[in-house]
Order: structure tokens, then C-alpha cells, then sequence
């Protein structure tokens, strides 16, 4: 196979069950792994826990696990092979990013971002006019009091 590198999001579910040392050991495991495959990590995101939509392996609770990594094709199906493997993961998936994807997944965060700081802008500024209406009722009861 060709030793090109292209960006993938390789998704985990883990047993849900498990305690978060457990969950980093083998977050631990896999990123030594594919390091060693001469993979780069770009970001791993630990989503967290979440109820499945059904039982898979008689669970019903699984930890998600997100590595977004430029690796070759061929590192990527040795790593779905030790996940199948893997009596501890429930699910994976590998999802080739093409440069269309990765500029939308980009526009998407800034966007989400940008959102996210006009709602703490508004909810500030909210609570700075209750906090300017709290003062003005007590400011004007000591002038009538005169």
C-alpha cells in the first residue's frame, strides 16, 4: 500500500462501566500504538460517557473516544484489526477527513465559538442591567426619605 498520509478521525467506544484510569490506560495504549506507526496525533477528544442507543455486548453505557490523526492507510487497518481484537472496545469507526471536511469542520467551530462569546456577551450584559436595577430602586428611596 501506498505510505501516504491522509487525516482520519478514528472514533472509540469504550465500556462505559470502566473507571477513568481504566478509560486513560487504554487511551494511553492506543496512542503509544500509534505513534509507534509512525501516526501523528493531532487531538484527542475524550467525549465522555453516553447511554447507547442499544446494547451492544450486553452494555448499555459506553465512553467515547475521538483521535483526529494523519496516519498511513495501512497503520489505519492495522488499528481497526486491534480494535476488533479488543475485548474492551464496544465500536470503532474510521473516518477518512478529506480537505473539504476538515475546512468545514474548521468554519464550524469558529462559528460555534463566535456564538458562544455573543451568549456570554448578552448573559454579562443582562446581569449587569439587574444589577444597575437593583441599585436605582435603593438610590431613589433614599431621596424620598429627605
Amino acid at each position: 500500500m501506498d505510505n501516504v498520509k491522509r487525516n482520519y478521525e478514528i472514533y472509540i467506544i469504550v465500556d462505559g462501566n470502566f473507571e477513568d484510569a481504566t478509560v486513560e490506560e487504554i487511551i494511553s495504549k492506543y496512542e503509544k500504538l500509534m505513534v509507534k506507526n509512525g501516526t501523528e496525533i493531532i487531538n484527542i477528544d475524550r467525549m465522555g460517557r453516553r447511554r447507547l442507543a442499544y446494547p451492544i455486548k450486553k452494555k448499555v453505557n459506553g465512553y467515547y473516544i475521538c483521535f483526529e490523526v494523519l496516519a498511513p492507510a495501512d497503520v489505519v487497518g492495522k488499528l481497526e484489526k486491534t480494535f476488533r481484537i479488543d475485548e474492551n472496545i464496544l465500536r470503532n469507526l474510521a473516518i477518512v477527513m478529506s480537505k473539504k471536511d476538515l475546512k468545514d469542520k474548521h468554519e464550524y467551530f469558529v462559528k460555534k465559538a463566535a456564538t458562544l462569546a455573543a451568549f456570554e456577551a448578552a448573559k454579562a450584559a443582562e446581569e449587569k442591567a439587574k444589577e444597575l436595577e437593583a441599585v436605582k430602586p435603593a438610590e431613589t428611596e433614599g431621596v424620598k426619605a429627605e
